[in-house]
């Protein structure tokens, strides 16, 4: 099983029984990825994305004058299209887990075409470094480690300047280096289909030219802006995907993740952590921000194969188990969460 929470450490699923006497294994078989309800989630953003960008074109000199216009239209379009990229950024992580098409060789393509074109990522590089978050998670070997570091004021500024994002391309590449324990381990197959990282994936090709495809893309999309005299559009839409998008990406994985508890000198890099997940609620904030199913990251960590799309029901099922008071002591909210962490955030150890 996978590291979710202490609590949690001795649980086994399989013996999980609910109130009408319904075992994990025999609910788990009916929790079928539903492909149409997350296909509608992704092209629903991008059409919002569109009308954004289309709406900021009528910003230029006709609303509040040039100058309000272009500010208007920068700072709010450039949010919006920010909180927009990062909310389909997060599907990236539901094809990680093969749950955007039955077929796997079309999961990663659609994954490849509309989630990761625009922004360089190829779902086959983007999964064995998500597998070894999951197999790793709360100690110096995962992969996925923002959470390492304390929410203070220089991670906020790195998160806003890009400067995080530099660090994330490169600890991906060292993640990327060949793993001498997972070579010599089977692939494990909990009930449910929660798979660890089998040799396949390991040796899946890597694709060279997504980072190159979306240099294209983003060039060819403000020239394109910029032939149709839409000057503010095309800043909105480089505040939105260099500012907004790692500043978001980078703080909300913080949330998740970051004990409160944690000393903010700590080296995680050396030190456990230890495993902190959350539910984060089902409101328009927890579940955009949280797109994705990851409102309900601890149930994620949980049975990482069960679709987004299936995690409320994971839910209901989990409450009326013996595990439900555990849930209820780890619900939060984002805002909350990111408060706790911003007063954490100068709790050092002693000299």
């Amino acid at each position: 099983m996978y590291a979710t929470l202490p609590e949690l450490e001795t649980l086994s699923k399989q013996e999980l029984v609910d109130a009408e006497g319904t075992t994990y294994r025999e609910f788990r078989v009916g929790l079928k990825p539903r492909f149409a309800l997350v296909w509608l989630q992704i092209l629903g953003a991008w059409l919002l994305l569109i009308g954004v960008l289309w709406t900021l074109s009528w910003f230029d000199g006709r609303v509040f004058g040039t100058l309000g216009d272009w500010v208007v239209s920068v700072a709010l379009g450039g949010l919006a299209i920010g909180y927009l990229v990062a909310y389909l950024h997060l599907f990236i992580h539901e094809a990680a887990h093969w749950n955007l098409a039955k077929n796997r060789a079309k999961n990663d393509l659609l994954a490849n075409v509309f989630l990761g074109a625009f922004l360089g990522l190829d779902v086959r590089t983007y999964r064995p470094i998500h597998w070894a978050h999951h197999k790793y998670i709360g100690t110096p070997r995962d992969t996925e480690h923002s959470y390492f570091e304390a929410l203070s004021a220089r991670f906020l500024f790195e998160s806003l300047t890009g400067l995080r994002v530099l660090r994330v391309i490169a600890a991906r590449g060292k993640a990327l280096q060949p793993d001498p324990e997972a070579e010599t381990q089977d692939a494990v197959v909990e009930t449910g289909g929660a798979e660890a990282l089998d040799r396949s994936n390991r040796t899946a090709p890597r694709s060279r030219h997504q980072p190159w495809t979306a240099l294209g893309l983003n060039v060819a999309l403000l020239a394109g802006l910029a032939a149709l005299g839409w000057w503010n559009v095309a800043l909105a839409w480089c505040v939105g995907l260099g500012v907004v998008f790692p500043f978001l990406a980078s703080v909300r994985q913080v949330i998740e993740h970051r004990d409160p508890a944690a000393l903010a000198d700590a080296d995680f890099h050396v030190l456990d952590h230890g495993a902190v997940n959350h539910l984060f609620g089902s409101g328009p904030i927890a579940s955009t921000l949280g797109g994705a199913g990851f409102n309900r990251h601890l149930l994620h960590h949980l049975d990482p194969q069960v679709s987004c799309t299936r995690l409320k029901d994971l839910e209901g099922f989990f409450m009326q188990t013996s595990i439900a008071p555990v849930l209820d002591a780890h619900r939060t909210t984002y805002g909350a969460q990111f408060v706790r962490l911003l007063r954490a955030a100068r709790r050092r150890g002693s000299a």
